[in-house]
């Protein structure tokens, strides 16, 4: 099986459905990279990782990267490495954990403070979508 690594994903091709430079661009577009920057990692112009990008869109029956990066996932045609999982998993963790907090005792989260023009002290308590829209 054809596999090309990149830095957090690894793009698989599973039934010979991608040449070798469509599973390089599948790889770079799951890490977010735009047109300009993958024609530069694969070392020819823009107008080439376009007409790629284009060709493993079509290849994948989607119209934009979103979701051809989802179906690439859903049929295994890639996927995270070992380190991007736990990157994951412990973003995952932390997101539950503030979703979960009270209000009481997230003092990292609690309180944002800015500054007005007449240099009083402005403060806001409960600055995060958990206030459920209160503010102090």
């Amino acid at each position: 099986m054809q596999t090309f690594t990149a830095t957090e994903f690894t793009a698989c091709n599973l039934n010979h459905l991608f040449t070798r430079a469509e599973l390089e661009t599948l790889a770079w577009m799951a890490e977010g990279k735009e047109n300009s920057a993958i024609g530069l990692l694969r070392g020819h112009g823009e107008p080439g990782a376009k007409k790629l990008v284009s060709s493993v869109l079509h290849k994948l029956n989607c119209n934009n990267r979103c979701l051809a990066i989802a179906r690439a996932f859903s049929n295994g045609y890639l996927k995270a490495t070992r380190n991007t999982l736990q990157v994951v998993a412990a973003l995952l963790i932390v997101v539950s954990g503030v979703s979960a907090g009270t209000g009481t005792g997230d003092s990292f989260l609690r309180t944002a403070s800015s500054r007005t023009q007449s240099a009083q002290r402005v403060r806001w308590e409960e600055v995060l979508p958990a206030n459920h829209g209160s503010a102090a």
